[in-house]
């Protein structure tokens, strides 16, 4: 699911998110974290593309697998996109929950 939504984000000494809270939840990654490049979408904020590079195409994206370390009433652990916007700030992008893909593709 499209989440888009800030979150704070802990880096190991290599710069890999480690945890990451969202909605007030402390999660811990439980997966070697996946680097990658996304695209942005750069369409929905301008007509076209600047010349000369004005607007980031590329965003640095990070998959992991995490678990709420704490209690919560609805449990989400799975599968996390998250995004580190040019000011440094932290976004998670999209979330999978495990427990929904198995009812979907059982």
């Amino acid at each position: 699911m499209i989440v888009s939504e800030p979150i704070e984000v802990d880096l190991s000494s290599d710069g890999a998110p480690v945890r990451f809270i969202w909605r007030s939840v402390w999660y811990g990654v439980t997966s070697a974290p996946e680097p990658w490049l996304g695209r942005t979408a750069w369409w929905h904020s301008a007509a076209r593309a600047p010349r000369g590079g004005g607007v980031p195409l590329e965003r640095e994206m990070w998959r992991v697998d995490a678990v709420p370390l704490q209690g919560t009433r609805v449990r989400l652990d799975g599968s996390f996109d998250l995004t580190r916007l040019p000011d440094g700030s932290w976004q998670l992008a999209e979330a999978w929950d495990d427990e929904l893909e198995m009812r979907l593709f059982a």
